[in-house]
């Protein structure tokens, strides 16, 4: 009996020890910011790492980084450092509320993001990879204005969750999918939609400011306005092409 109960505390032990280290730790700047690979920017000291999720508080530059789940909070401010180019290297979701941007005036912020982004700030870096190998939702409340965002993966396609709306962003859908809401927007200020697939469901297109679609094909989507093609945009039957009054 004894022996028994030794076992079972034992094996009690080895699961809340193998469940604990897979908790992802979640570790916050300071609202004074710094570069990310100091560790008195950070409030528990810890440089993070690919398994923690990180909160933004202040303004972090980056200089090469990586991460798991990323949150800039409304006083947070994600950037390059001024040196040169810096990527960050983000493994699960961004959700910024805050501002992602390259350094004002120098250089560029690069940006891979696996999981979704989720955009109700300012978020203007240079350029935004998506990597996941399943869909990706795409949520905005506020327009994304990064000069590109490009899907890397084709074989994982990206999911409106709400209207969107991109301002002088080039967007590279590299053989993908785009799948907007019922009813829903997608808004195109300057710059280009590229090389993929837009599926709706009675949703609606706008392009304004010299904005085109080039290489398109579009299933179930109304175009409202001055449409510009580039080249081989193609519509079902479902599409139609109205002038706004």
């Amino acid at each position: 009996m004894r022996k028994k109960n030794v076992a079972l505390i034992l094996s009690l032990v080895l699961f809340f020890a193998l469940n604990i280290s897979n908790v992802k730790a979640q570790i916050h700047s300071t609202t004074g910011g710094g570069s990310w690979n100091d560790t008195l920017t950070w409030s528990s000291w810890k440089i993070p790492g690919p398994g923690d999720d990180v909160v933004i508080e202040g303004t972090v530059d980056v200089t090469g980084a990586e991460c798991n789940n990323l949150v800039v909070n409304p006083n947070g401010i994600l950037q390059n450092r001024s040196y040169t180019n810096y990527v960050i290297k983000v493994h699960g979701t961004v959700t910024n509320n805050g501002i992602i941007r390259d350094f004002p005036g120098w250089y560029n912020l690069y940006m891979t993001v696996s999981g979704d982004i989720l955009n109700n700030g300012e978020w203007s870096n240079q350029y935004t990879y998506l990597t996941g190998d399943q869909d990706q939702i795409l949520s905005f409340s506020k327009e994304f204005s990064g000069y590109r965002l490009e899907d890397t993966n084709p074989q994982s396609g990206l999911v409106a969750q709400t209207d969107l709306i991109f301002k002088n962003t080039k967007i590279d859908l590299n053989g993908s999918t785009l799948r907007l809401t019922q009813g829903g927007k997608l808004t195109i200020y300057g710059e280009w939609l590229f090389n993929g697939q837009i599926i709706g469901s009675e949703s609606e297109i706008y392009l304004f400011e010299n904005a085109f679609m080039e290489r398109v094909m579009l299933d179930n989507v109304s175009m409202k306005g001055i449409i510009n093609v580039f080249s081989s945009v193609v519509l079902d039957e479902e599409n139609v092409i109205e002038g706004i009054e």
